[in-house]
């Protein structure tokens, strides 16, 4: 060996890869060329198109039909005994847009107006095509289904209480303009990152507490409404309003950002999944993604006395920090006063239903422990009870909260004999809310059962039933005082009997092979 330097060979230089700008996808040019590969792989079926469209056409056919058969029957029954407090039908009218509204804001807040599908986010997303062009197809089919959506709940309950051809159009008009503004000004909230924050969600739930109330307002102080048709001036304001959101969110779906765009595609995923298989709590994990109060009666923790004491308490701060389970209970409590305000609601089997459908969905809204739990069993696992213990001792918040919403139907409907069975019933309703928490999930083993229909998923059916079957079961005793009139010993023993086989019933735990 020398000990020169070694000889080498210098190959020629490799010239250096540089993105050609005009080479670029855009992200059309990049939807259109994954839709001719999809195309490819699965052909278009002969007639697809105008079998989709004869679906769309029949189901809207049968729906108008529902619309003009049930229409007379309710006009009937928001027109019977006006002369004490008989509802007003344009009061009808407002309450149903509103709620229809706030839900639909709800919705295009929670899951995103603008977005991509889980694929388009994994594989379109870290491309660096523009994301105008990714996002331009949500924005169409988001605004097609806001205006689509207002144009049924303008429409709807203008029908059903008489208005007239020109007039039903008018609400129609009326409900499209707000869809369209509901979507295109939470299109204006996602791109500008105000969507995220804390601040439209308290909104929200002030809202959702607010709407109720003022429609309880309004039927107590205002019930003769006669039904309206929306003037033009205010639909032309609305519709401008909501194409200039429009025009100001198209033009920065640039500033849309990836992290957004998976937790929107995340979201409206787990949404569509709890959808189809009609999973309830699915549906409000999905859509209950709101503000969480970090400190909320700080002195509440301190108040624990053993294990029972710390179970209520843990239970009493998540339903604290859940601002919009304590605002859906206020809506509950004004929704159940405000239906008594029809007659045939206000007595008899019809107040029994309001009374167990209100009180229960009461008991849902405060059973926020017991749905952790039962998300998540290993919580229970950490409490030094038993678990038959542990959710008897949990259906103590669901009863409360029960008996806020049958207290304030009370006070509406001006009291009665069933009061006292009332009062008892709540524990029923409190333990058919925990053995909804404890459902666990569904037993989609169970053999389905063959209907004219098509198949019915029996086990599906079961797990929805689980704590409506015991709500409606043990206030049985309660629908006996409600209908008679009357409230005997026997009855209001016979109702301590059924709350507490209710809390027995909630707290039974199947035991594992």
């Amino acid at each position: 060996m020398t000990g020169g330097p070694a000889d080498t060979a210098v190959g020629p230089v490799l010239p250096r890869l540089v993105g050609d700008e005009e080479e670029r996808l855009t992200g059309a040019e990049l939807r259109r060329l994954t839709a001719r590969v999809r195309a490819h792989n699965v052909p278009a079926q002969a007639g697809r198109v105008a079998m989709d469209v004869g679906e769309v056409v029949i189901s809207l056919a049968i729906v108008a039909l529902y619309v003009w058969g049930f229409g007379a029957p309710l006009r009937e029954l928001l027109e019977s005994d006006a002369t004490r407090f008989g509802l007003g039908p344009g009061l009808v009218q407002a309450l149903v847009l509103g709620l229809a509204t706030l839900a639909g804001t709800v919705v295009a807040l929670r899951l995103g107006p603008a977005g991509l599908p889980a694929a388009g986010v994994r594989w379109w997303v870290p491309t660096p095509a523009d994301r105008t062009g990714l996002a331009s197809p949500s924005v169409v089919r988001s605004v097609l289904i806001g205006v689509g959506a207002g144009l049924v709940v303008g429409g709807v309950p203008a029908a059903f209480v008489g208005v007239s051809v020109p007039g039903i159009l008018a609400d129609a008009a009326l409900g499209a303009a707000l869809g369209l503004l509901v979507v295109a000004g939470a299109g204006v909230l996602q791109v500008t990152g105000a969507a995220s924050g804390p601040l439209p969600g308290r909104v929200l739930n002030a809202l959702l507490a607010a709407v109720p109330v003022a429609g309880l307002a309004l039927a107590l102080w205002a019930p003769e409404w006669a039904a309206w048709a929306a003037p033009w001036p205010v639909l032309a304001v609305l519709a401008g309003l909501g194409g200039v959101a429009l025009v100001f969110w198209a033009t920065r779906l640039e500033r849309l950002r990836a992290g957004e765009l998976r937790a929107r595609a995340s979201a409206a995923m787990q949404a569509s999944v709890a959808l189809l298989s009609l999973d309830s709590g699915g549906m409000s994990r999905a859509l209950g993604g709101g503000p969480t109060a970090s400190r909320v009666l700080p002195w509440l923790p301190g108040t624990a006395r053993g294990p029972a004491g710390a179970l209520l308490a843990a239970d009493a701060t998540l339903l604290a920090r859940s601002p919009s389970a304590l605002a859906g209970l206020v809506a509950l409590a004004a929704t159940g006063a405000f239906i008594v305000q029809v007659p045939a609601m206000a007595g008899g089997i019809g107040l029994w239903a309001v009374l167990v459908g209100a009180g229960y969905a009461g008991a849902i809204s405060g059973a926020v422990g017991p749905r952790s739990a039962g998300e998540n069993p290993r919580l229970d696992s950490l409490v030094p009870l038993g678990a038959r213990t542990t959710r008897a001792v949990r259906t103590v918040w669901p009863v409360l909260t029960a008996a806020v919403v049958l207290l304030a139907i009370a006070v509406a409907v001006g009291g009665g004999q069933w009061l006292v069975t009332g009062g008892l019933a709540v524990v029923v309703l409190g333990a058919a809310a925990v053995r909804a928490a404890y459902r666990g999930p569904v037993p989609w083993d169970v053999p389905m059962i063959a209907t004219p229909a098509g198949g019915l998923p029996t086990g599906l059916v079961l797990h929805q039933l689980k704590g409506v079957d015991l709500a409606v079961l043990g206030t049985l005793p309660l629908a006996w005082a409600v209908v008679s009139g009357a409230a005997g010993p026997a009855v209001i023993g016979l109702q301590v009997v059924f709350s507490l086989g209710a809390v027995l019933w909630a707290a039974h735990v199947k035991r594992s092979a």
